[in-house]
């Protein structure tokens, strides 16, 4: 059987070619040369028709067989019903699932292997970079005793926790928060200078765990308590960091219902947190995936241990208003997957009325943002 690539305008035949942006890379029979395609549109459809932004002429490849669309900073791949299959990394593909640089990406019989290449930096971030390589060396005293500090932080908890309110689209109510660490030490104001740190001297886990027991110890008293949501660092073993001490704290503040939230891309075994999230449950405490949409991890890997909340990531909420036809039916496929397997679903990162409101209209249950609030101490 013949096949024959039609090649786009933008197309080129050297992998090396230059651009900036995502990208599919694939040699395609009888060609034994690699050519290179700009993903460069937000709904990017692979098929067999002359409309298609990558058109394939071959016989196994559907009229409009797959498509790849772009979400503010993610890419997610979904096939077209069609008759031969679309296969990510050597797995059959139905529903919207995420792609990343090196993801092998299969058309019925013809592959391309996914790439992203950074924009080069201008002349002033060039200048920038330079100046970057000798701050080590600038802020060697500095950054000895912003480590000492630290110790003295963990040692004390010296972590003042921060709740950022998280609410009911429809009517903003509120229903949970999520904690947030901060802290006056000089240096160590943020949560990201503090585990940058923490990963400095290996003290993220133990960092981690006086975020969280700073967090529910100091969480609002309330009849009754909205559920607290709290972090945990990739580092961290479920069963000899995050069950001991969050058991310990139930004794402690038993009036107030524990989420516990882990990243998408520290799940990598269904099986394990599938274990994981029955332990929790065991001690009344519920799950949380975070960011997703940031990382690598697949839908369908998720649902295969379905967590009670799924937190889509800020980079897929950032101008939802504005986003085209295409960008919001994927998300609202996204969002009815989850809902089949009982998952909440929360946008992250709301911060205006237009990204409020696109995504109680796309179909959320809940959202979180500057725009409902900003973290903020407990008012004693």
């Amino acid at each position: 059987m013949s096949v024959q690539a039609i090649t786009p305008k933008k197309q080129q035949s050297a992998p090396n070619s230059g651009f900036a942006g995502w990208s599919l890379i694939g040699c395609v029979p009888p060609s034994t040369s690699l050519t290179e395609t700009p993903i460069d549109v937000a709904s990017f459809v692979i098929g067999r028709r002359a409309e298609s932004q990558l058109r394939l002429k071959s016989q196994c490849v559907s009229g409009r067989h797959a498509e790849i669309l772009q979400i503010g900073e993610s890419l997610f791949i979904r096939d077209l019903d069609s008759t031969n299959g679309t296969f990510l990394n050597r797995r059959m593909v139905s529903g919207p699932i995420p792609i990343r640089p090196g993801d092998h990406i299969q058309i019925a019989d013809v592959e391309f292997r996914v790439d992203f290449k950074k924009p080069e930096p201008d002349s002033a971030e060039k200048n920038l970079l330079e100046q970057k390589k000798t701050l080590p060396a600038v802020h060697a005293l500095q950054s000895d005793w912003v480590m000492s500090q630290l110790e003295d932080l963990i040692v004390q908890k010296a972590i003042i926790p921060h709740y950022q309110p998280i609410v009911a689209l429809g009517d903003s109510r509120v229903v949970g928060y999520e904690a947030l660490a901060r802290s006056e030490v000089v240096g160590l104001e943020s949560p990201a200078r503090m585990f940058q740190t923490a990963e400095i001297v290996n003290r993220e886990v133990a960092l981690s765990i006086v975020c969280r027991d700073q967090a529910i110890r100091h969480a609002p008293h309330a009849e009754p308590c909205p559920p607290i949501f709290v972090n945990t660092h990739p580092n961290e073993n479920i069963e000899v960091d995050v069950l001991p001490t969050i058991a310990r704290l139930q004794k402690v503040r038993s009036d107030v219902p524990i989420v516990v939230e882990f990243h998408e891309k520290t799940i990598q075994s269904p099986s394990i947190m599938r274990e994981n999230r029955a332990m929790l449950a065991d001690i009344g405490v519920k799950v949380a995936y975070d960011d997703f949409g940031a990382g690598q991890s697949r839908l369908i890997e998720l649902v295969q241990s379905p967590p009670d909340y799924l937190k889509f990531d800020a980079s897929l909420i950032r101008d939802l208003h504005e986003a085209n036809d295409y960008q919001k039916k994927m998300l609202r496929i996204l969002i009815e997957t989850a809902r089949d397997f009982g998952i909440v679903t929360l946008a992250e990162g709301i911060e205006n009325e237009q990204e409020a409101q696109a995504v109680f209209e796309i179909g959320f249950d809940l959202a979180q943002g500057y725009f409902y609030g900003r973290p903020a101490p407990v008012q004693l």
